[in-house]
């Protein structure tokens, strides 16, 4: 009789900062009842790996879930993987790292369970040859990556049916390759599918194996799961199939198909991901087109047999494509050059650091957090935390100005900072502000996300709503519905031309309005924005530019100087008129402060006695505002030397996740704007005063 082995794996994460509802909700409907009812199946044997945040987390509130877990791993029935303790994207950080969170996991989870892992679930499933040398210094022995590395490596499906063996200066690691159709039939197929797939894989010596590994959430988490795969019985009737075949399918543990059967042969694989996250790495233009390649040829009958030869972009793009994310995995590799310097780097501060890691934040796709405005917030915290102590650690203390490629653009940022307040300028694109970070609150105040153009925006008009699909009465997989969390959303969708920092400097046009300024369309007549300034010294900065005024391109000139006093920001503006006219300007410096909630009692700006939410529209006269997120701790007062008016909007992306479309606030424009005449060769000045106040 031929026989096949399966080996069936389920992957339980949650990024670092998520909220506690949405992590117990994950229990309740997924991790939980997963293991109930593997518990009346004994005879299934799978692996499963949970990341250590939220290890740490279910430890804390259901100890009695983890006795469940260790007594099946006692039995035998449950293989526990290791992988980065944090969840970061392994190829991007450094190889110490690497190693440190491999082990703490694999520390924890011996700890736990009784056993050490031998297994590894790799973040995302980003492989990068380089990476076979740490993940073996780990003291890991296998790891599970889709069968479309293999692919992209010119190997077809029917031989991807074991483990393959690669190396990195001769450190060796064995590959399992994961099947996409499996994925894919499971669960949102039926339950006949599955096993036809699999007999069509079965040899008369019984040696072959597939692989379905997949996120533990798509099992009661994912929109319309939970009632098929719990209400329904999906998973239970799917495990009694796979007892009922035991004489010809056998559930293996990853480690009994490892010590039972030899590898398949040696593999050298490229620069990968899942399919999916490679197409959603591409740059947006090559996206579209990628989109529309894929979809002609499924048309044509040909995809299956080209997909080996279709091999999207790589993740690291994403830190090309956005710059919010690039900024924040920068920001760890300029800690870590600070922890190089240290002898001795406290745990808990390396903890502080590697949590800084965890890769939600840094991509986007129909997973991905980088939309995700709490999990950013939560990622600069960590990160401002470890960066103070480590400060600590070596004397660092008092003002201090530091010139230094801090983005990797290829151009040097300056780098103020104190105890109270960080600045990172960006001379060559408008002597703009990176990051304002809030140090004893541990906030970027910035923390905010440029709304560009998505591909999938041009799917908005097709989205159903969750009661609609459920109105269908069919699960489906996220990948052939398209949802919406609410109607209406396409009013919302705009795209910036510039990015969204802080200090911007605009000179508006005489059709300027607010609604046009907040949809980024609006007559910009200078050309400051997002063009180089010149550095004068440390923390001044310098533009001769050019000013559209009825008919003429007049020179303009601005400076502008970033000082720090204590716990107060201070960018002094002096504008002058380059040209033998006088001039009428309409002049101001745009920021953005991301107060986390909209609408939320408790984070509100306040002018002339009066409160508003971060989802205030308007404009008014003030000499001051005060900026408020009380549950963050951040309190602050924004004061100009001239009375001002002020154009407030917040900002709202419209992005795609496994839940459908929805709205995400990104923080709150506020721009204090003056206009006035200037005489020729004559200048105007201004003060903006930011005070951090307690």
């Amino acid at each position: 009789m031929e026989k096949i082995n399966f080996l069936f794996g389920i992957h339980n994460h949650q990024p670092v900062g998520n909220f506690d509802f949405v992590v117990e909700d994950a229990f309740e409907k997924s991790y939980k009842p997963f293991i109930d009812v593997l518990e009346k199946h004994p005879k299934v044997k799978m692996a499963v790996h949970f990341t250590g945040w939220l290890l740490e987390r279910i430890v804390q509130s259901h100890s009695d879930y983890i006795y469940k877990i260790r007594d099946l791993v006692q039995k035998g029935q449950i293989e526990v993987f290791t992988g980065g303790f944090y969840e970061p994207i392994v190829p991007v950080i450094p190889e110490e790292d690497r190693i440190g969170q491999i082990n703490k996991l694999s520390d924890y989870v011996e700890g736990l369970f009784g056993k050490r892992p031998r297994g590894m679930w790799l973040a995302e499933r980003v492989w990068e040859p380089q990476i076979a040398k740490s993940l073996a210094l780990a003291g890991v022995e296998y790891i599970v990556v889709d069968d479309n590395h293999f692919k992209n490596a010119g190997y077809y499906e029917d031989e991807l049916t074991g483990y393959f063996v690669t190396e990195e200066e001769g450190y060796t690691l064995k590959v399992f390759p994961i099947s996409k159709k499996m994925r894919y039939l499971i669960p949102f197929e039926e339950i006949q599918d599955s096993l036809q797939l699999l007999k069509n894989s079965s040899t008369e010596d019984g040696s072959n194996a597939i692989v379905m590994f997949d996120d533990g959430e798509k099992f009661g988490v994912w929109p319309g799961t939970y009632e098929r795969v719990y209400n329904e019985g999906w998973l239970d009737e799917f495990f009694s199939a796979l007892e009922e075949n035991e004489e010809w399918l056998k559930t293996i543990t990853f480690s009994e198909y490892v010590d039972r059967f030899p590898s398949k042969g040696r593999v050298y694989l490229p620069i990968s991901s899942y399919s999916e996250m490679m197409e959603w790495a591409l740059p947006t233009r090559a996206k579209a087109e990628f989109e529309s390649l894929v979809s002609s040829l499924k048309k044509e009958n040909k995809y299956e047999n080209m997909e080996m030869f279709l091999k999207g972009g790589m993740w690291r793009t994403f830190l090309a494509k956005y710059t919010e994310s690039n900024l924040m995995h920068k920001k760890f590799l300029h800690i870590h050059e600070k922890i190089k310097k240290v002898q001795s780097v406290p745990p808990e501060v390396l903890d502080e650091y590697w949590k800084g890691q965890c890769n939600d934040v840094y991509w986007h796709g129909v997973f991905g957090g980088l939309y995700l405005p709490h999990l950013r917030a939560a990622v600069y915290k960590h990160l401002i935390k470890a960066e103070k102590e480590l400060e600590k650690s070596s004397n660092e203390s008092g003002e201090r100005i530091e010139m230094l490629d801090y983005d990797k653009d290829g151009f040097d940022e300056v780098l103020l900072k104190n105890e109270d307040i960080s600045v990172v300028v960006d001379v060559d694109y408008g002597a703009r502000v990176l990051e304002l970070d809030l140090r004893k609150a541990e906030f970027n105040l910035i923390n905010s996300l440029t709304r560009r153009y998505e591909v999938y925006h041009e799917w908005i008009s097709k989205a159903i709503t969750h009661e609609e699909m459920e109105k269908e009465g069919k699960s489906k997989t996220i990948h052939d519905v398209i949802l919406t969390k609410e109607k209406g959303l396409e009013e919302f969708l705009s795209t910036d031309w510039y990015e969204r920092f802080s200090y911007i400097d605009h000179f508006f046009g005489k059709n300027f309005t607010l609604d046009g300024y907040s949809n980024s369309r609006y007559p910009e007549q200078g050309d400051f924005v997002n063009q180089p300034y010149e550095l004068v010294k440390n923390n001044v900065f310098l533009r001769h530019g050019h000013v559209w005024i009825g008919a003429d391109w007049v020179p303009i000139s601005v400076k502008k100087e970033f000082e720090l006093k204590g716990n107060s920001l201070e960018v002094s503006y002096e504008i002058t008129n380059d040209s033998s006219n006088t001039v009428e300007l309409h002049f101001g410096s745009e920021m953005m402060c991301n107060l986390m909630a909209p609408s939320a009692d408790d984070r509100y700006l306040e002018w002339n006695g009066e409160k508003h939410h971060a989802s205030y529209k308007g404009t008014f006269s003030a000499n001051e505002v005060q900026i408020n997120a009380e549950y963050e701790g951040v309190h602050v007062n924004l004061e100009v030397s001239e009375k001002a008016e002020f154009f407030v909007y917040p900002v709202y992306t419209i992005s795609y996740s496994e839940g459908g479309f929805e709205k995400v606030y990104q923080g709150t424009s506020l721009t204090p704007a003056w206009k006035f005449n200037v005489g020729p060769h004559q200048s105007k000045t201004f003060k903006i005063s930011l005070e951090v106040r307690k």
